[in-house]
């Protein structure tokens, strides 16, 4: 099932005083966990783009037509979080709408009109990987009072534009797996090619009906991470403990290792 989360960090951060404000607040402790993370990138999007038009000019069954139809719809929803402000010039003009998206609201021959125009193709191809979608497998060891529990999940992560406040916005679809191992082995056998194998280390407390993580990576300080429906709903949780908005960023943790010089979408291994 799809949600979407708001989410923002404070960096290098001192663990033993942020539990200590957690408590106070009438906060609790929930586990330790270990996270093994396997990291898969999805094909090239003009590849995509280029495979599902082909499908729809050349599929006689109409099924097979919308079917195609719909999977150009949901990858356009995943360019318009790519356009910049010349890209979105360049579709006024030309097709006079703001976003790829709003081509699904033309009637349907000119739909298929635009599809196949050279104009579009061109513009499409110019989009190869993204790191803002990807796949991502996670075995979690939490670490309890009465043993530990272990858990797989399948996740596809999409991070969309930032919103009018500036923070992040991630798009989560996930499921429980019963084999990391196996998982993996069947990513591969239909083409996902592992990227990267991640791990981490994270710390779960439970203040006012949110889920507070103390997040640890490989050459990182801790950091928090808050998630909250809206704006006010982080605030009040970061106030609580001390720190302000101005004391955060929203961001992916691809982008604080860039800013140590590291990037981890071109390291096969992330290990302590």
């Amino acid at each position: 099932m799809s949600h979407m989360e708001l989410e923002v960090k404070v960096l290098n951060i001192n663990k033993k005083e942020i539990e200590k404000k957690i408590f106070q607040a009438g906060g609790k402790y929930i586990s330790s966990q270990n996270q093994f993370l396997c990291v898969y990138d999805l094909p090239y999007i003009n590849q995509r783009f280029n495979a599902d038009l082909y499908e729809y000019n050349n599929e006689k069954l109409e099924i097979r037509k919308n079917i195609a139809l719909n999977k150009i719809k949901k990858l356009f929803f995943e360019v318009d979080q790519l356009l910049d402000e010349k890209d979105i010039e360049f579709l006024n003009q030309k097709f006079k709408i703001s976003n790829l998206s709003e081509i699904f609201s033309f009637a349907k021959k000119e739909i298929i009109g635009v599809l196949n125009s050279e104009e579009l193709k061109e513009f499409i191809n110019k989009y190869k990987g993204t790191v803002k979608k990807w796949i991502r497998l996670r075995k979690t060891i939490d670490i309890l009072e009465k043993g530990e529990k272990e858990k797989t999940t399948l996740t596809i992560k999409h991070v969309l534009k930032k919103d009018a406040t500036n923070l992040q916005q991630m798009q989560e679809t996930e499921i429980e797996v019963s084999s990391f191992e196996e998982t993996n082995e069947l990513l591969e056998k239909i083409g996902f090619s592992l990227r990267s194998y991640q791990e981490k280390k994270r710390e779960k407390y439970y203040l006012n009906n949110h889920e507070i993580d103390i997040d640890t990576w490989p050459k990182l300080n801790p950091y928090i991470e808050v998630e909250g429906k809206d704006e006010k709903d982080i605030e009040d949780i970061l106030n609580i403990l001390g720190y302000k908005f101005k004391d955060t960023i929203s961001c992916t943790v691809d982008e604080i290792y860039k800013e140590k010089g590291l990037d981890i979408n071109n390291m096969r291994e992330l290990k302590f």
